[in-house]
């Protein structure tokens, strides 16, 4: 697993004593612990390094919302405690609603699982109390059927979302940020040497680092020939072959495969589209594990585009991107430059036989700040 210094955990565990010098730690029994979390979050190396010399898509944050990643707000802990063979024997869930909670924790050994709870499109499921935990999204399409539209943001909470790949693959909702910590065989002693005293208290620190399970790509194509012909999109984008979700004990995503859509946008003067998606990265890997990400079985990806013309006409437009993607599991940007002769209107569409209006009086301009930081 590669080291990155992604978002740094300290958890603290502060065990109740007497009121004595040297007070007793009563271990034997269920204690009363408080629960400490500080996270920092680096977006520059969440992902692709050099992600900020890559991208120039003018991104107002302001209007469009961030592109890294977000300091998660609360988090959950599940405790499986090992019996005397090391199997998970019994299973505790704590909310942390901020960064601190009070809980009971026994002596013995235990596997720590830490996870942000504060998305509203990630779900988590085990096939058993004892089991792994493993998080999706809902899905939202059946299939992509060919030459069907990427529908537009209002659609897609309709659940009508498709994009044009040739094979049946589910369409799911984009997952939002999630972090996950897995500390495996952490022992819980009542021997005071394992502790340290502070202010009247034996406290245990757990030290470790949550990783990111879900992974940023952002889009960018440039249209070269456009001449003001290509003005936006109405349908969006979806990218497909993504992993449908992933084990939070092994950080391994899952095999089976689903679409994301996105929202696309246009900057008119830079003659570019800009599109940010989320998603559980890859299939049937760590990403974080070269060997794994090596032995993972490859499969297309592709960028499906709806591209809306200056005569209101439009295209649905299927661009791989295989090379790309399989060379950023854990997320970057990934570009394309695009000629737009080379993707003339569908027949049909409206305005498709008319030629192109390059001259738009009612374009609305709109201008903003554009803030990336970390």
């Amino acid at each position: 697993m590669k080291h990155l210094k992604l978002i740094s955990l300290l958890t603290m565990v502060t065990l109740l004593a007497g009121c004595a010098i040297e007070p007793p730690l009563y271990l034997r029994r269920p204690v009363t612990t408080k629960v400490v979390l500080t996270t920092k979050v680096n977006v520059n190396v969440m992902w692709q390094i050099d992600w900020q010399a890559r991208w120039d898509f003018a991104w107002n944050t302001t209007v469009l919302g961030p592109l890294g990643y977000q300091d998660p707000a609360s988090m959950r802990l599940h405790i499986y405690t090992l019996d005397e063979m090391g199997q998970p024997g019994a299973h505790a869930v704590h909310n942390f609603m901020g960064r601190s909670a009070t809980m009971d924790v026994f002596v013995g050994t235990h596997n720590l699982l830490f996870h942000n709870n504060d998305s509203e499109s990630l779900l988590f499921k085990a096939d058993g109390d004892l089991e792994p935990m493993h998080s999706y999204t809902r899905t939202i399409s059946s299939g992509l059927k060919g030459s069907s539209p990427v529908y537009t943001a209002a659609q897609k909470a309709m659940g009508f979302t498709k994009a044009d790949e040739p094979r049946e693959e589910p369409v799911a909702l984009m997952p939002d940020g999630l972090f996950v910590l897995f500390d495996k065989g952490r022992v819980i002693t009542d021997n005071p040497d394992d502790y340290e005293y502070e202010d009247g208290r034996y406290v245990l620190k757990i030290t470790g680092e949550l990783y990111p399970a879900t992974y940023i790509y952002l889009f960018q194509i440039k249209f070269i020939n456009n001449n003001g012909r290509v003005v936006g999109s109405n349908g969006g984008a979806a990218v497909t072959g993504m992993a449908q979700g992933v084990n939070l004990w092994t950080m391994e995503s899952h095999e089976e495969t689903v679409s994301v859509p996105m929202d696309v946008y246009m900057d008119r003067s830079q003659d570019m589209m800009g599109a940010r998606v989320m998603t559980f990265g890859l299939p049937g890997c760590n990403p974080y594990d070269d060997a794994s990400v090596a032995a993972a079985g490859k499969i297309k990806h592709y960028l499906v585009l709806n591209i809306s013309y200056s005569n209101g006409s439009w295209k649905n437009a299927r661009f791989d991107v295989t090379d790309q993607v399989n060379a950023l599991p854990l997320g970057g940007v990934i570009e394309l430059d695009v000629d737009v002769d080379d993707i003339p209107p569908e027949s049909g569409t409206p305005g498709s036989g008319g030629g192109f209006n390059a001259l738009v009086s009612e374009w609305d301009e709109r201008t903003g700040s554009t803030t990336i930081s970390d």
